[in-house]
């Protein structure tokens, strides 16, 4: 099987406190759920379905689907998946044992020997400085000239702060941002819902006049929107505490 040589404690991956190493058979998979598999060479990653697994010898997912045709991968080919379960971000590698087309598409995958898991209430939010993409989800609700561009400054898993040169809603108004962020070696398109939950105005330190700042809780994200988000917070979170 393959084995993934996960950091002990004290390394610069456990310095946020609460990594886990569990098994598999821990995380209790229901058949259906879904699961992103990443590729190194080429660089991809695809949402799958997790098919169920034999205890210690192999899993079972879906052959992922691209521009709805099948994604060729080889057999012997290393892979990534990752997914959330147990109120935990999980992680593990694997490869490819077996590809199977009938009577269903799908990948056989090495049993992993642990996975590497972390608690996701516990995310800290992290500094992003992303330029964003804002859009009203209630159209005429509040002014003209959507979508507009703003700065989220800070992001965890379940919030964000956005500074903008004018006010983009009021408290309780919901809006649509859309950032392009890297996790990895991928680029990835995040769309997420807020609801505005505060205001502030800052002073601009590049000007004499004033910002607003919108503090938002994130909404109604869907499990692949969590996986990456997830992904981008702790990628943030170790560039911010090891310098990677």
């Amino acid at each position: 099987m393959v084995t993934e040589r996960l950091p002990q404690q004290g390394s610069a991956l456990s310095l946020s406190g609460v990594k886990e190493q569990l098994r598999f058979d821990d995380l209790r998979l229901a058949v259906g759920e879904r699961i992103q598999l990443e590729t190194a060479s080429p660089r991809g990653r695809f949402s799958v379905r997790y098919l169920g697994a034999y205890s210690e010898h192999c899993l079972m997912v879906t052959l992922p689907i691209l521009n709805g045709a099948e994604k060729p991968i080889k057999e012997g080919t290393s892979i990534t998946l990752r997914l959330i379960a147990l109120n935990r971000a999980c992680a593990f590698k694997t490869k490819v044992l077996k590809v199977q087309r009938v009577p269903v598409p799908m990948l056989f995958l090495d049993y992993p020997d642990a996975v590497e898991a972390v608690l996701v209430r516990k995310a800290p939010r992290v500094n992003s400085q992303l330029i964003v993409s804002v859009d009203e989800a209630d159209s005429g609700h509040f002014g003209s000239g959507w979508p507009r561009q703003a700065l989220c400054c800070d992001i965890s898993l379940h919030g964000a702060r956005i500074e903008a040169s004018d006010q983009l809603g009021e408290v309780g108004d919901r809006l649509y941002i859309t950032a392009r962020v890297r996790v990895g070696e991928v680029d990835q398109v995040l769309l997420v819902e807020g609801l505005i939950r505060n205001l502030e105005e800052v002073e601009d330190g590049f000007s004499e006049g004033f910002r607003m700042v919108h503090g938002l809780e994130l909404v109604g994200m869907d499990e692949e929107t969590q996986l990456i988000l997830t992904g981008f917070v702790y990628q943030q979170m170790l560039r911010e505490q090891v310098g990677l």
